[in-house]
């Protein structure tokens, strides 16, 4: 398997390794009863390193209990998340970590409700690429043989070792889309999107502020970060995150957010940004301004239809000065109060436009 295979394999592993990171045991299903801590062994180390590490085996159920332990490289994943391993037929390569791997023992037995530690140590090869490497040690119910014969029941749980090798590694990824599920929202509950492509050869964390401002550029986000726990990016992998921003009060208009993710090590952060506008319309608020504006485009036009009618009326009977001299005194009247009306529904169509 050669490096860069090994880059696009591992990019697989996001969910499995990464949205479980705060989890601090791996519980088997079903009557194993079985748990592995810690879930997750994450390292920094040198090529050509040696390092050893302490998993202990707890036994959940009520007897006691022999458990069978294997190293393999870890291929993909299934739905739900699952890691997918290597066929343990296929002999792992130097470049392999499962062959960095030794355990201290190939099986334990634990009584009943205890907890028994064992070891394995990591050996680097001086001449491992840099940058992130990762592989599985899993506990089975059943010795590995009889897995070859289709006898056992399957490995029942495992932990995954993550190890960063020192060396020159690539940090760079990039903004996909940040968009949000809708384009108005009735109240200031909006849920944002954003997909973050690595295409770099090591992990990345982003992690840095969404700044959220108003129609009139006043912020209102309230410190909200993106991605505070810091989950991670696969190399050549593309990772979609969903956040929710709740604001105070109702909101009105056009918002705009802006966000700005920070990643790498320290004293070489790097930055990327991203902006997305979405629209606030509270029902209570917008429904009677819209009934307004239809109530007086409904006015000017009647309004218009009467001075028009009274006109032709006019000058089709022929009426006398003094009636007409009654009318000229009126016309006037309703002609100004119609063009305020339409000025004033000029002015809320007007107000609509430009917020847009």
């Amino acid at each position: 398997m050669t490096f860069c295979m090994r880059g696009t394999i591992l990019s697989l592993l996001l969910a499995v390794l990464f949205l479980g990171a705060s989890t601090t045991s791996v519980r088997a299903q079903g009557s194993a009863g079985v748990t592995l801590k810690p879930a997750t062994v994450e390292e920094k180390i040198d090529p050509g390193a040696t390092k050893t590490f302490v998993t202990s085996i707890k036994n959940e159920s009520a007897i006691d209990q022999t458990y069978y332990l294997g190293r393999r490289d870890i291929i993909g994943v299934r739905d739900g998340n699952v890691p997918v391993y290597a066929d343990e037929r296929v002999v792992p390569t130097p470049l392999d970590m499962s062959s960095w791997i030794a355990l201290s023992t190939d099986s334990v037995t634990v009584p009943a409700g205890a907890e028994v530690p064992f070891t394995f140590t990591v050996s680097v090869p001086p001449e491992a690429p840099p940058c992130n490497h990762f592989a599985g040690i899993f506990v089975s119910m059943e010795p590995p043989e009889l897995s070859e014969n289709g006898a056992a029941i399957g490995y029942e749980v495992a932990n995954i070792v993550s190890l960063r090798v020192s060396g020159e590694c690539l940090e760079s990824a990039k903004i996909r889309q940040f968009s949000t599920d809708n384009y108005i929202y009735g109240s200031p509950n909006v849920t944002f999107n954003l997909r973050i492509e690595n295409d770099g050869n090591t992990l990345v964390r982003p992690v840095g502020p969404v700044e959220i401002t108003n129609m009139f550029g006043q912020q209102v986000d309230g410190g909200l970060i993106f991605n505070e726990s810091a989950a991670a990016v696969f190399p050549a992998d593309t990772r979609e995150f969903t956040f929710d921003w709740k604001g105070e009060g109702y909101g009105f208009g056009r918002y705009e957010a802006v966000v700005s993710p920070i990643y790498g090590e320290e004293g070489a952060k790097q930055t990327m940004s991203s902006t997305v506008t979405f629209w606030i319309l509270p029902v209570k608020i917008v429904l009677p301004a819209l009934g307004i504006l239809i109530t007086l485009l409904l006015v000017v036009y009647i309004g218009v239809r009467v001075y028009v009618r009274r006109k032709l009326a006019y000058y089709a009977a022929g009426t006398t000065r003094r009636i007409a001299g009654r009318q000229q005194t009126s016309n006037p009247v309703l002609l100004i109060f119609l063009v305020m009306l339409s000025v004033t529904a000029l002015f809320f169509i007007g107000l609509l436009i430009l917020f847009a």
